[in-house]
């Protein structure tokens, strides 16, 4: 769960990548950078790194390791903006579908195993913020989209979502390169949207554990915090708010 400091700190970078991405490109790789350094340092303590750290330094690197990741990839992102552009997109459409993938793997329980071995720390950090979005699409549905999904074995259908994911960012940075002004407008809005969404999920997460959240705002924050839909629908028209405030921006 999102603490006050940083859900104004992605609060604030939200808003920026959202609804002014274009006239601030170079500094928007940057806050882009930044927050991909932190989602992929998260990854990787959760998955490889935190288990081999001595128990009494964990708290610690789990806090400054996904902050120093996201500086350093700050600090290229700014010096090679032109470039950054496409891995940017490319990683941020890799983490999204991946971080879906995870959510119903992990979640339902239904499939691949492998991440049994992953303790409930570990679990919570990679899906954070999107255990709402199980009601967007039902158990069964999932088990048929991972019928779908080539391989035999647990690890073998976890390597092929991984890769299928790779090139369809791959494919994504590309056309976003290609395509310059519009594609950064929509892409900055997308980013920003999606930082903003984990800002209100966070924000709700905070309001539903306050002793002096008076009674008659509970179901409002429920649903806030528990309905996918509600987040969904935030975020679309985020996205769409973005965008639109963007290219009037530009056109003026």
């Amino acid at each position: 769960m999102l603490d006050t400091v940083t859900l104004l700190t992605f609060g604030a970078m939200g808003i920026l990548l959202c609804f002014y991405g274009f006239r601030m490109f170079r500094f928007s790789m940057a806050l882009a950078g930044f927050f991909m350094g932190m989602q992929l340092g998260g990854i990787l303590n959760s998955l490889f790194l935190l288990e081999k750290i001595p128990e009494s330094a964990r708290n610690m690197w789990d806090f400054f390791f996904p902050i120093g990741l996201g500086l350093l990839l700050a600090i290229l992102s700014y010096a090679i903006y032109q470039k950054a552009l496409f891995f940017i997109s490319m990683f941020f459409t890799w983490y999204t579908l991946m971080k879906i993938s995870l959510l119903y793997i992990i979640k339902t329980q239904n499939n691949l195993q492998l991440f049994i071995s992953l303790s409930t720390d570990s679990v919570a950090k990679l899906t954070d913020g999107s255990d709402s979005a199980q009601t967007l699409i039902s158990d069964e549905q999932m088990s048929k989209v991972m019928s779908w999904i080539p391989g035999s074995t647990d690890g073998e259908k976890l390597l092929a979502i991984c890769l299928i994911a790779l090139i369809i960012g791959i494919l994504v940075g590309i056309f976003i390169c290609l395509i310059q002004a519009p594609a950064i407008k929509i892409i900055t809005a997308v980013i920003g949207a999606d930082l903003l969404r984990d800002v209100f999920l966070g924000a709700m997460g905070l309001l539903y554990t306050w002793d002096g959240l008076p009674s008659f705002l509970l179901p409002v924050v429920k649903q806030g915090l528990f309905n996918g839909w509600v987040s969904f629908f935030i975020w679309a028209a985020l996205i769409g708010s973005g965008i639109t405030v963007q290219i009037k921006a530009g056109n003026d």
